[in-house]
């Protein structure tokens, strides 16, 4: 029975596609019905003038430059164009798009996991390589924590990029291969352009060259490192910096983006402001988060959940930590015996690398989307490693097999009933995206979402936004009134903690959102008297003086603001 299923899964080219396809319409097909999302889908899509602007020379210049086009990502933009010149603001027509990339890449992944198993298992039975590929293939299609960036209608970068980086890998295996006796310049060509494709798609894939000299050096053993092969670690450089140099134009392009659009990223911590050691602890810690989401599909987080000041150096983000830590030592101290666990380690995390956070303020987590590319490493390792236990899983002479647990028989039901597993968990995955309200209501129903009171208070100011906008006024001044309530409580928890800096901080988003009553804003005036930041003080003073002329509690903070000065000044 069992085999006969195998048989129609993965029999012959077309069947396996056909089956990953009726795999992801389950799972992903209801988001067909879905609104746009007010997380980012305003000024990504529906708000973003980049789409309907007439073409110019102007606009080519606004879709590569950081500042106006969110990041470097022309390529989005023009196939954002096309949408929108097709189906306007339709959302089915961008989630169909985004469904549609999200199956390239499945269909990709599968190609290429045929190809490493091909290359590196070639002992293996071909029908045992084939199921396996398409195995891995489904449980990366339908994990939960992949429904973001192929759910989400701002997401759509990340199976883009992922999409031509599968071929390019695709491309290099075929390259690289021992076996190959021809065309190999030809391979390699294509393989750097669709590198440069997925670098022009969005930058979360700009340490792929990096993953390349992992792969070279761990899994296919094709570095130069003896003496006798010494003459070819220039070439062996060059090749690798083919890959890796493209990128940097990105990043840079990036980077500048995220110091000049303030009103949408907040500029990068300097060292003085984020040390070394914290950023460093925080890479480590959101690089374990990336494994956490493999192994424990459960309480994801769409986007990125804050941490607050106080977690940055608490028990969990030094445990996250310690944990990255103790499989770096693993890896480093048994590269030799298992040079596979060491290439799995580093894969992974040259190409989390992006997504780990040491440019920007330690509060910032990793989201869903972000882990989309580095799980394919941990997908590939899976399906490899079970390729090399083929004689216990699949061979019907293996001493360990019993009558009764011929090949397939035990293996291939546990399979497919994890892929079903993942398939019905990524399906209420899938289910929260339906519109702000069931997203938001996702969102604040998880642990996280009252770490940290800025982001909390700006969702419920998105949530009560959106309820306006849908002509339900009551529901959005309750949504406006609980972030006000969030805005006021964070101030003043914050303060009893000591912490005025943050306390300051949320009553300055209280006043641009809602206004200061002079009440709260004499207690500013205390918080910032305690930093010593006097002129701040003195600002909110004179207003206080305007609004409550010779009230006693504002002549104590005038009396209390100048004895600071005077202070200061001696």
């Amino acid at each position: 029975m069992w085999r006969s299923v195998t048989e129609w899964i993965t029999g012959g080219r077309v069947r396996p596609v056909a089956s990953l396809g009726l795999l992801v319409a389950a799972v992903y097909g209801a988001a067909l019905g879905f609104a746009f999302v007010r997380w980012d889908d305003p000024v990504n899509i529906t708000h973003n003038p980049l789409l309907s602007e007439p073409w110019s020379r102007d606009l080519l210049a606004k879709l590569v430059n950081g500042d106006t086009a969110l990041r470097f990502k022309p390529l989005v933009w023009l196939l954002y164009r096309a949408t929108h010149a097709l189906f306007g603001f339709n959302p089915a027509a961008w989630h169909a798009l985004n469904l549609g990339l999200h199956l390239a890449a499945v269909v990709m992944g599968w190609v290429m996991l045929r190809a490493l198993l091909a290359r590196l298992r070639p002992a293996t039975p071909a029908a045992t390589r084939d199921l396996l590929a398409w195995l891995g293939a489904a449980v990366w299609a339908v994990h939960p924590a992949h429904v973001e960036a192929a759910v989400w209608a701002t997401a759509t970068p990340y199976p883009l990029m992922v999409f031509f980086l599968l071929g390019s890998f695709w491309f290099y295996l075929r390259a690289t291969d021992p076996a190959n006796h021809g065309g190999a310049r030809a391979l390699f060509f294509k393989a750097w352009l669709c590198a440069l494709a997925s670098y022009l798609s969005y930058p979360v894939g700009v340490t792929y060259g990096a993953w390349l000299m992992v792969a070279d050096l761990w899994v296919f053993r094709l570095a130069p490192l003896t003496r006798e092969r010494r003459r070819e670690i220039p070439a062996w450089l060059l090749r690798h910096a083919l890959f890796l140099l493209p990128a940097v134009a990105s990043v840079i392009v990036t980077f500048k983006s995220s110091s000049t659009t303030p009103w949408l990223y907040p500029a990068p911590a300097t060292l003085a402001e984020v040390d070394v050691f914290v950023r460093l602890k925080m890479g480590a810690a959101m690089l374990g988060s990336v494994w956490t989401h493999f192994f424990w599909p459960f309480g994801l987080t769409p986007n990125n959940p804050m941490l607050p000041a106080a977690m940055v150096h608490g028990p969990m983000i030094l445990g996250m930590a310690a944990f990255s830590v103790a499989l770096c030592l693993a890896a480093i101290f048994l590269h030799r015996r298992f040079p596979g666990w060491t290439a799995v380690f580093f894969g992974t995390s040259v190409l989390a690398l992006p997504v780990l956070g040491f440019t920007q303020w330690p509060t910032w987590s990793v989201a869903d989307r972000h882990v989309y590319l580095p799980h394919l490493v941990l997908v590939g390792a899976i399906v490899v490693w079970l390729a090399s236990r083929e004689s216990i899983w699949f061979s019907p002479n293996s001493v360990r097999a019993e009558p009764a647990r011929r090949p397939g028989s035990t293996f291939v039901p546990a399979a497919l009933l994890l892929v079903a597993a993942l398939a019905w968990l990524g399906h209420r995955q899938v289910m929260i995206w339906r519109n702000t309200d069931s997203l938001f209501r996702y969102v604040a129903a998880q642990p996280a979402f009252t770490w940290n009171p800025t982001q909390q208070a700006y969702i419920y100011q998105l949530w009560g936004a959106q309820f306006a906008e849908d002509g339900e006024p009551a529901r959005a001044q309750e949504k406006h009134t609980q972030a006000r309530r969030i805005f006021q409580e964070g101030m003043f928890a914050a303060a009893e903690r000591g912490q005025w800096h943050e306390a300051v901080e949320l009553s300055r988003h209280l006043e641009q959102s809602y206004g200061l009553p002079p009440g709260l804003r004499r207690e500013r005036v205390r918080w910032l008297i305690q930093l010593g930041r006097l002129a701040e003080a003195q600002a909110d003073l004179a207003i206080l003086q305007r609004a409550l002329p010779g009230d006693p509690g504002v002549e104590e903070l005038l009396r209390a603001w100048s004895q600071r000065a005077a202070g200061n000044h001696l």
